[in-house]
């Protein structure tokens, strides 16, 4: 509502006066012209009072919701374990290399991965990825999956569950390679054989004789 000038108050009767007093939060007691001087008065101050939304001092901060902000609390990283065929595997991420440091040769550190007894346990997410990728990642080393630790199984049992099968598969693989070989020395034999048969003797059958 806007602010009514003086000659609107003027031409207001004492009911609307009141209304306007009771508006502007001030007293309605009095006569006319002393009503209209308080409300003009309560008008000029509000006038000079600051919009609710601004601060009453430029470096104050503006008023924050009162809401309350839900923070979300960061997840722990998750361990991974993995088992290695060999007990004590050694995975080189990054090779030790010299440095020259003020005139000096410094050896500096490469990193490593090192499997105890055919066991290894990381959050580190970048040799997650490495070990992910590693071209002997399912054969020489495998990842035990979160279903083989729910269902309540030793290190060694999911040891022997996840390489058994392999290493039944490279026994069979051999064996066939070794059948295979078998068999090519056979066809080799047996064809330096017939080519020693059909090797010209120097004698002469008697069908390969004229008859005349």
């Amino acid at each position: 509502m806007t602010e009514t000038t003086e000659k609107q108050l003027q031409d207001m009767n004492m009911a609307e006066l009141w209304n306007e007093a009771k508006r502007l939060g001030i007293s309605k007691a009095g006569k006319k012209e002393e009503l209209i001087a308080r409300i003009r008065a309560a008008q000029g101050s509000r006038e000079q009072e600051p919009p609710e939304n601004e601060s009453n001092h430029d470096n104050q901060p503006a008023k924050q919701p009162s809401g309350k902000k839900t923070v979300q609390k960061a997840e722990p990283a998750k361990e991974i374990v993995y088992i290695s065929r060999y007990l004590e595997l050694k995975l080189v991420m990054n090779p030790s290399y010299l440095k020259e440091v003020g005139g000096k040769v410094l050896i500096i550190r490469g990193k490593y991965i090192q499997f105890h007894e055919g066991v290894y346990k990381t959050k580190d997410q970048e040799e997650i990825e490495y070990l992910d990728n590693h071209p002997n990642f399912g054969s020489v080393f495998r990842k035990v999956q979160t279903t083989d630790l729910k269902g309540g199984k030793s290190v060694d049992q999911i040891y022997q569950e996840k390489f058994r099968t392999l290493e039944e598969r490279e026994k069979e693989v051999a064996a066939r390679e070794k059948a295979l070989q078998k068999k090519e020395v056979e066809m080799k034999g047996a064809a330096e054989g017939a080519d020693t048969q059909n090797s010209v003797t120097g004698i002469r059958s008697t069908a390969e004789q004229p008859k005349f």
